[in-house]
């Protein structure tokens, strides 16, 4: 019985995660293909849908066995979102997206065969590699009744094969909706009608998600030093030629000895860069978040230039403040997580907040989970201990001087924080403050 509620918060949290930011720039491209298959029959509507929902289900299976196998052979908690901490898996992200940019935008197309039973097998391939891409994009991304799965499927109790089937259901939920509309008939009868419109539409897609790609890169800057996030840009710059090159003397009208000459060029000058001017070399760690100084005592102030002034995470910081008998706001979040920059904008950096932090004198104090970091992970471990619905970030949680939590739900408001922090400040006034 707990398995099938288990899965039904699976399926659930998948169908969220079609609404969540990080899905929203795909959400139009599926859209665009069911407006494109519309006049086809229903036989070969059915075999999109089919090889759709496959493609999602396919990437999450994937990820389930990563997650066994991190879990079995390294001994280390796997998080959701916890590839993303990983600067070659994010490099494969958004070279990933890049490239499907650039595919809307026309530089390429992804078809390769030329005659029309082959062309038909290829739009199918097509529709498998879009659920691959859309469960690729859903994976940075928390959703309401998810963290319950995840959790469940991600615990040491679970079975392997309760965290494979759990996880596919992630990928059928997300499926679900594209599926549905391939398999009811009457969808076609109200969709518009193919046109030249479908171009333009397709094109402002492919600046959606090139805009996603940026998104990425941004993560990648934080993860390496200047130099290594300078010359993946370089690997960028080779990965659109040779799709340029692909597109324009190797497409299905070329001969195909021409087609299979300019792939394998393009495969080598790819792997020639990747290997000799790709790097992923990291950034010195940064101690002085976690170093305390004789200003760290005194009573800074909260709020700079209208935002919060958020104190890096350190331990001994978090120490210092429990002996002076101050609460510690701890937001945990990370370049990559889009729901945690979403929270940020509309419910963290708002003047309701702002103003309880001034008025309760809680510090709050950024966890970044960016990259991979064993202590954060710890913490992060530690406060969801006791958790069932939550495997993740976002995570917002008050620490206390006597060493207890008050945790945050994963959906907040700004009203919500401010009403826990409020609440905290009744326990531990700024009045009763130390100043050392």
């Amino acid at each position: 019985m707990m398995m099938l509620s288990v899965l039904a918060l699976a399926l659930a949290g998948g169908l969220v995660l079609n609404v969540m930011p990080c899905v929203l720039p795909v959400l139009a491209l599926k859209a665009f293909s069911v407006v494109d298959h519309a006049r086809d029959d229903a036989a070969k509507r059915r075999k999109h849908g089919f090889a759709y929902t496959l493609g999602t289900i396919s990437l999450f299976v994937a990820l389930a066995l990563v997650v066994i196998g991190i879990n079995h052979f390294s001994g280390k908690h796997f998080g959701w979102g916890s590839q993303f901490q990983h600067p070659q898996f994010v490099a494969v992200m958004t070279s990933i997206v890049f490239a499907f940019s650039l595919n809307a935008l026309g530089v390429f197309e992804l078809a390769v065969s030329s005659s029309r039973e082959d062309a038909d097998e290829d739009k199918f391939w097509g529709s498998f590699s879009n659920g691959l891409f859309a469960a690729i994009m859903s994976t940075p991304c928390s959703a309401p009744f998810l963290g319950g799965a995840v959790a469940f499927a991600l615990s040491a109790t679970a079975a392997p094969w309760q965290t494979i089937v759990v996880f596919a259901t992630i990928g059928l939920g997300l499926a679900l909706p594209y599926l549905m509309l391939t398999l009811i008939p009457q969808v076609s009868r109200i969709l518009p009608k193919p046109g030249a419109w479908m171009e333009t539409v397709k094109q402002v897609m492919g600046f959606l998600l090139l805009g996603t790609a940026v998104w990425f890169y941004r993560t990648l800057q934080v993860q390496l030093t200047p130099t290594s996030a300078n010359s993946f840009l370089i690997f960028l710059l080779a990965l659109a030629f040779v799709l340029w090159l692909g597109g324009r003397f190797g497409g299905v009208t070329a001969p195909p000895a021409r087609r299979w000459l300019i792939r394998v060029i393009a495969v080598g000058a790819l792997a020639f860069v990747g290997t000799y001017v790709v790097s992923f070399a990291k950034p010195e760690s940064v101690a002085a978040a976690a170093t305390v100084t004789s200003a760290a005592s005194a009573r800074e102030a909260i709020v700079r230039d209208g935002h919060l002034a958020w104190t890096p995470y350190g331990k001994d910081r978090l120490t210092l403040e429990q002996g002076r008998k101050r609460p510690v706001f701890l937001d945990f979040t990370a370049e990559w997580c889009a729901s945690c920059k979403t929270n940020d904008k509309a419910f963290i950096e708002t003047d309701t907040v702002r103003a309880a932090f001034e008025r309760t004198g809680i510090l709050p104090m950024k966890v970044d989970m960016t990259n991979d970091d064993d202590d954060k992970s710890a913490m992060v471990d530690d406060v969801l201990k006791n958790e069932k619905e939550r495997s993740g970030i976002p995570i917002y949680v008050i620490v206390f001087p006597d060493g207890s939590r008050d945790l945050l739900p994963l959906v907040i408001t700004a009203d919500m924080v401010a009403r826990h922090l409020d609440e905290a400040a009744k326990k531990y006034p700024a009045s009763q403050f130390a100043s050392n």
